[in-house]
């Protein structure tokens, strides 16, 4: 779980300074943008969490509960 929220925390950090300029853009950080904006998992967030069918929304509301 540790795993799991270190990843989010440290890719939506990163998606942040991107998006306000700070950092260059990455292929990773513009499929992060993609994946939040069609409310789907982000690949790289499922590569570490736990087995779910859920919607982007459904699964955090879970993480949160889960954590």
């Amino acid at each position: 779980m540790n795993i799991l929220l270190d990843v989010v925390q440290t890719s939506l950090e990163e998606l942040k300074d991107g998006l306000a300029g700070k950092l260059n853009m990455t292929d990773a950080m513009e499929t992060l943008a993609t994946s939040i904006n069609i409310n789907a998992q982000p690949a790289y967030w499922v590569t570490v969490a736990y087995p779910s069918q859920k919607n982007l929304a459904d699964w955090y509301t879970d993480l949160l509960r889960r954590h």
